[in-house]
């Protein structure tokens, strides 16, 4: 399908995104935290689209035409001067360091900072911090409060989603080792397309 697939007349980019935005209008994004927001890839494989992702890899090949710019629009617009990203320990290296990097470089030519909280292996649950309102918290690590979450770590749960959603017609269980993944940036005040689809 490759990079802005189209599918039954829709572009995979948009369809992932509607699907965001349901999520967020209907109370599926329960995070721990306020002002926090996470990265979800939907993963499409032969035309469709079959599973979601949470805890994603972030390394070289995400870094290429990723809209970090946009994503640092998003904080300026919210006047967010701090960006606190939430990494599990158990996934040391994800994000890459190369994407962390690039993160940084970005948010620092903005005058955003940026820190990290590292989170204890699961089932530790995500803590909720007392943080003033200039500091945005990105969550890489899994949330077991969070709806979204569930649906990424048991299939199942995903399946019944859709099969029950308007994009009934955009999902099958397809077992193909090519799959196309779009990355969608999901909080509470808005959600947008980080990563057009990319042959992951």
């Amino acid at each position: 399908m490759g990079k802005g697939g189209v599918e039954n007349g829709r572009k995979i980019e948009d369809v992932s995104l509607d699907i965001a935005n349901y999520w967020t209008l209907n109370d599926f994004l329960t995070e721990s935290n306020k002002m926090c927001g996470t990265f979800v890839a939907f993963d499409w494989r032969d035309s469709y689209l079959t599973e979601i992702n949470t805890n994603i890899d972030l390394s070289k090949t995400e870094c290429e035409n990723f809209k970090f710019d946009i994503f640092v629009e998003f904080l300026n617009k919210n006047n967010f001067t701090f960006v606190l990203g939430l990494r599990n320990i158990e996934f040391e290296y994800n994000p890459s360091p190369e994407w962390t990097d690039k993160l940084k470089e970005t948010l620092k030519f903005n005058e955003i900072d940026y820190d990290e909280y590292i989170i204890g292996r699961y089932p530790t649950p995500i803590p909720e911090f007392d943080i003033p309102e200039n500091v945005f918290i990105l969550r890489y690590s899994f949330d077991s409060y969070n709806k979204i979450d569930s649906m990424a770590a048991t299939k199942v749960l995903f399946k019944d989603f859709m099969l029950k959603s308007d994009w009934e017609e955009y999902y099958k269980d397809v077992d193909s080792e090519v799959k196309t993944r779009v990355i969608v940036f999901c909080s509470e005040l808005e959600n947008l397309v980080l990563k057009e689809g990319f042959d992951k």
